[in-house]
């Protein structure tokens, strides 16, 4: 059985190498990116299966990963960790789709635990409804106000916005 890949994007060697460690230990085959540039770029290669990003890295933040790759891999769980944590950065990783928000220093056990909610979402996400949607939003949006796609979709106009957003769609002027 092939081993879940799972791509960890810290600048911080030393929690880079606990966490490979520790999830390699656990059956997972651990790939590190140290940069927001080096993530999406692996991300793009190796087709992991989970990203766990941290908020603060030297080129960008964990919130320019969640947003580049659920607009090019929608299905894609992502996590956030992070030692700076806020109300604020906790609502901006969620609702840019972030599945879960840990803050540094975690327990092992609460971080493995996050690791597997990401990997069944992923394996339980109805990936056909959500390429459907997407390809009705691109293909319409231009000719549709955002209440005839919505009604079209049966899905609520704020609903439509965030998969927008998401997908960094922007309605043409």
């Amino acid at each position: 059985m092939k081993k879940p890949r799972i791509l960890v994007i810290d600048d911080d060697p030393g929690l880079a190498e606990v966490i490979e460690l520790l999830l390699s230990r656990e059956g997972y085959h651990a790939l590190h990116a140290g940069t927001v540039k080096d993530g999406l770029a692996r991300v793009a290669d190796g087709s992991p299966e989970v990203v766990i990003t941290d908020l603060k890295l030297p080129d960008g933040t964990g919130l320019d990963v969640i947003e580049r790759v659920r607009a090019e891999h929608p299905e894609l769980p992502l996590l956030l960790i992070t030692s700076y944590s806020s109300l604020d950065s906790a609502i901006s990783a969620l609702r840019a789709g972030a599945v879960d928000y840990l803050i540094k220093p975690f327990e092992n056990e609460d971080f493995l635990h996050a690791v597997e909610r990401a990997l069944a979402l992923k394996r339980a996400r109805p990936l056909a409804i959500e390429a459907y949607i997407r390809e009705v939003v691109e293909r319409f949006q231009a000719s549709h106000s955002e209440i005839e796609l919505a009604r079209m979709l049966g899905i609520g106009r704020k609903a439509l916005w965030m998969r927008r957003r998401q997908w960094g769609l922007k309605r043409p002027r």
